[in-house]
């Protein structure tokens, strides 16, 4: 027969093998991360080689606004100076990071450093198609003979 004695006691025991277990399950799924959901993040500017192949020395400021959109971050103490950042990840893992930096003279474009760029999955180079040999047109004085 239990009295209310040994039920505060086993309360007690309970709680005391519980409130730990609970901390220790917490704690244990920490160690896998892919059993979580984690939602995929695409931060900062999107940069792309159509981009970069309009970007041209000698633009000004606003024509570099205009194909690249505006920078991530632009330094406030030099003015002469955009920073695009591109950061993806899947499920917690990066998957991809690009960083542009763009520097201006008299604002006008004059560097462009394309650095830090990583990829998990490198985009393959596309094979130059081999252009179609051009018709050999044959002249009337050859056909006359």
């Amino acid at each position: 027969m239990l009295t209310l004695e040994t039920y505060n006691i086993i309360n007690k025991m309970v709680a005391n093998i519980l409130v730990p277990l609970v901390f220790l399950i917490v704690a244990g799924c920490s160690y896998f991360p892919h059993i979580l959901y984690k939602i995929d993040v695409q931060q900062g500017n999107v940069i792309d080689e159509e981009m970069l192949e309009k970007l041209k020395p000698g633009m000004t400021k606003s024509q570099v606004l205009f194909v690249m959109g505006s920078p991530l971050i632009v330094d406030t103490f030099r003015d002469n100076r955009w920073d695009y950042v591109y950061i993806w990840r899947e499920k917690g893992d990066l998957v991809e990071q690009k960083r542009l930096t763009i520097y201006f003279d008299d604002d006008k474009l004059v560097n462009i450093e394309n650095y830090l760029s990583f990829s998990k999955y490198p985009i393959k180079p596309r094979p130059v198609e081999a252009s179609p040999e051009p018709e050999k047109v044959q002249s009337s004085t050859t056909e006359a003979k």
